[in-house]
């Protein structure tokens, strides 16, 4: 019989999500509250300093595609998507289960970023603008081209939840049966030569190169889809 719960225990994913959630927040806040109380006149140093820094880099590289006000409206949301995504796609690092490996977490990033899009495109292109849109310059058509822009304006976000997904799931999957094989073989000194070599491979392959570059991709399809949309 199916075993109905309320109330279940969170999964190694969500508890994950919500360490690295909680980091952030935390660091977001003492920066915010001792960059409020920078003097102007000095120069930061350290810390303050690197975060000055990083977020002067990530506006001078984002306001090409979201320049004047769209970038003060967009630039946060972009750059806590940009470091959640480096940092979660890297938790098995610190003994933590990617969070986007949950088909969960990853779709709620398609929710955001569907959300995050229909802002722009009615705060900087109207609803009038965006109804004729869907309906298309060819006013007869329109019960042809209602349906189809409707799948197109689901689609997008979704095929980028979805592929984080993907990517991250994969990179577990084939870590467990690496692991499994390894696990397989009889000679205890070559399950932990192997143990020792792969682990490393693998975090250096899944966990640094494809997460980051995973997040970097979320992020610039991101950044593009909103400048798409706000463009009047």
């Amino acid at each position: 019989m199916l075993d109905f719960k309320l109330i279940a225990p969170l999964s190694p994913n969500v508890i994950s999500t919500l360490f690295i959630v909680i980091v952030l927040s935390v660091i977001f806040i003492i920066t915010g509250l001792k960059i409020k109380k920078l003097n102007p006149a000095e120069t930061p140093k350290g810390f303050l300093l690197v975060c000055i820094s990083l977020v002067e880099f990530f506006n001078n590289f984002i306001k090409e595609y979201l320049p004047g006000k769209r970038l003060k409206f967009f630039g946060p949301y972009l750059f806590t998507i940009i470091v959640f995504l480096a940092l979660a796609n890297t938790a098995a690092l610190l003994g933590f289960m990617p969070p986007l490996s949950n088909i969960g977490v990853a779709m709620s990033f398609t929710v955001m970023t569907f959300i995050m899009i229909k802002i722009a495109e009615f705060r900087f292109q109207g609803i009038k603008n965006k109804l004729s849109g869907l309906v298309g310059p060819v006013k007869p058509m329109a019960p042809l081209m209602i349906p189809i822009n409707l799948i197109g304006e689901v689609s997008t976000p979704f095929s980028m939840g979805l592929r984080l997904f993907v990517n991250l799931m994969s990179g577990v999957v084939i870590s467990t049966m690496v692991f499994t094989l390894i696990g397989a073989l009889n000679s205890l000194v070559a399950q932990i030569s192997l143990y020792a070599f792969t682990s490393v491979l693998l975090h250096l392959v899944f966990d640094i190169f494809f997460g980051l570059i995973q997040a970097f991709v979320f992020f610039m399809l991101s950044t593009v889809n909103l400048s798409m949309a706000s463009e009047s």
